[in-house]
This record gives structure tokens, sequence and C-alpha cells, in this order.
């Protein structure tokens, strides 16, 4: 009867441990460019690009500021609260004003390459998981 019990709580955490979805590794971001924004000391222009391999994606965030960004390649969906998703592919370009919450998700298997924006306060963090 032991042995059983012990063979059941194994089987029931094993289950629990496959159902667990795999963490997914964060899009790079990678700064070009960076400049105080002269009307406003406390603000800073961010510019870079975001590479994001199939199989990778953030959870839904914000910005301390806003996101302007421009498809280079691959295809994601746009989601922001509030808003219907947008599908946006090469040559499609977004806007994400400060605080929506939002996330993009690839569609498709190929890689995506986004070249940003981001008009953001200086020393918060560029990008902050959503509650």
């Amino acid at each position: 009867m032991r042995g059983l019990l012990v063979l059941s709580v194994g089987l029931a955490f094993s289950s629990a441990v496959l159902a667990q979805e795999p963490a997914k590794p964060a899009p790079k971001r990678t700064i070009l460019q960076q400049t105080d924004v002269a009307a406003s000391p406390a603000q800073e222009t961010i510019f870079g690009t975001v590479d994001t391999p199939p199989g990778a994606g953030n959870p839904f965030h914000t910005h301390f500021g806003s996101e302007m960004g421009y498809v280079a390649q691959g295809r994601i969906r746009l989601e922001i609260q509030g808003q219907p998703p947008r599908e946006l592919g090469p040559g499609d370009s977004f806007l994400v004003t400060r605080g929506q919450v939002h996330r993009a998700v690839l569609l498709g298997d190929a890689p995506v390459k986004l070249i940003n924006t981001w008009t953001v306060d200086k020393d918060k963090p560029l990008l902050t998981p959503a509650p």
C-alpha cells in the first residue's frame, strides 16, 4: 500500500511539472543611441532594435513613456489592453503611449526584428512587467 501511495504522489508531481509552460526567452534589445530630451531633462530618447527569435516572447508590460516601433522583419500581433489586437508585418509601424499595458506576440516561425524609439523617464526601467 505504501508503494502505491508513493507511486501516486510521484505521478501527480510529474504531471504538474509537465503541465507547466516553460519560460520563454526574452527578446534581445540593442540600444543604438541614447540622448536627453531637450525640452524635458527628466526624459531621454532611446533608439534601438528588438530581436525576437521564434519561441521567445515577453509578458504584458508598460513603459514610463512612449514607444514607437517599425517592423523590419517577421510578423507580430500587437496587443494593447482596451484595444483590438493588430497584426503587423514588414513596413508597419505602431505607437504605444505612456502606461499602456501591451505585448507583441510572434506570428509564424520567423524571427522578428523591430526598430524602436522609446521616449521615457530617466532612471526608470525601460520595461516594467504589468501586474
